[in-house]
This record gives C-alpha cells, structure tokens and sequence, in this order.
C-alpha cells in the first residue's frame, strides 16, 4: 500500500529558491522504512543566511570546508543527486509515479528542483507532480470538524499526536517525525472509513 511513498525534509541555506541550496536533505522510503540522509555543500556560498543556520545547525566554517569534518561530511552535490537517484531507484518505480511526503512538502520539493537545475541534471529530477502534506492534510481534518488552530507547525502538529522530535530541524529527525504525523493521520482516516462501512 505504501509503496513509491517517499518520505523527506530538506535544511537549507536560506529560503529562496534560486539563491539558497538545499545543505541536508532525508529521506524514508515507505514501503520498507529505510532512511537515508545526506549533507550537501552549498553551490550558492555568498548566499548563506545566518538566521537560517542558526535554526538548523549546520555551521558556515563546515560548509566552507574549513574543517575536516566539513570536508569530510559535506559532498559536491553533482554526486550527491546521483546517490539519491539510485537508492530511489530501488522501490521501482519511476518518477511519475512516486509520491513525496512532508511538512509544507512544496517548499522542499522546490529546493530539491533547483539542486537539480543548478546540477544541469533537470530531466533526471526523481519525483513527479504528486504530493502528500502532512500540514494540508492536518488543516482538512480540522476544517471538516469545524475548527481551525493557531499554528500548523510540525512542532504543534506532532504535539497533538504525542510524537517526540529530539533534534528538530535536522532533516533526519523531521522527516521521522513527518512520517510519525502521516502514519497516523493516515491511521485517523482509515478509522473514520470504517466507522462509516458500517
């Protein structure tokens, strides 16, 4: 049943699309629950937002490679769009029939797009036009009861469900926690369809 069903978050260096890269990005393949996390050099370095990576961690003397450990961890993003093609690969399926999930999942599958671009590597861009969020999605359950919140953050969504972020706003623990939030609106959904079958 969850099969093409991708799961991810993206941290970036800002949020412009074309001026900002995309530094760190998860992913969590549906059908078998495997993740896979990547750190990507920024392409864009004179466009790198402190503000931005004061809220997701990363540090501007690693992603200038003036550490090892920066060196080390932060991969040229021409290879780093291969690996990420090839272990999508493996669920089968083809771009157009994969679906991307997230949290406000436009924004990261528009920073994703321009990695590709700015690779020259557009047409091998590994998703389609399909689309699940996890913040539309919380916002149509509340509509159809007859009510509405303050805020549709991950942070407030995965409070009302009881899931745990421990290191939020790192892409490996956003993207869990994002999978956590549509498991279970998925399993708020399949409650209500049966409710009804009967």
């Amino acid at each position: 049943m969850l099969e093409g069903l991708v799961c991810l978050d993206c941290e970036c260096t800002g949020l412009n699309f074309v001026d900002n890269d995309v530094i760190e990005v998860s992913m969590i393949r549906l059908s078998d629950d495997c993740q896979k996390t990547w750190c990507i050099a920024p392409i864009n370095k004179e466009n790198i937002h402190p503000d931005a990576l004061r809220i997701n961690g990363h540090k501007l003397e690693d992603l200038l490679h003036q550490t090892k450990y920066g060196a080390d961890t932060y991969k040229d993003p021409k290879k780093v769009i291969v690996e990420i093609e090839n272990w999508l690969m493996e669920d089968n399926m083809s771009a157009e029939t994969r679906w991307i999930v997230g949290q406000n999942v436009q924004f990261d599958k528009n920073m994703l797009e321009q990695l590709w671009i700015k690779c020259g590597a557009q047409d091998s861009f590994p998703f389609g036009r399909r689309m699940i969020d996890t913040m539309q999605f919380e916002v149509f359950m509340d509509l159809a009861a007859g009510s509405t919140r303050d805020s549709y953050s991950l942070n407030s969504i995965i409070k009302k469900y009881g899931i745990k972020n421990e290191k939020a706003h790192s892409a490996a623990s956003d993207t869990k926690a994002t999978k956590e939030v549509f498991c279970k609106q998925l399993d708020v959904m399949k409650k209500l369809l049966n409710r009804r079958e009967v």
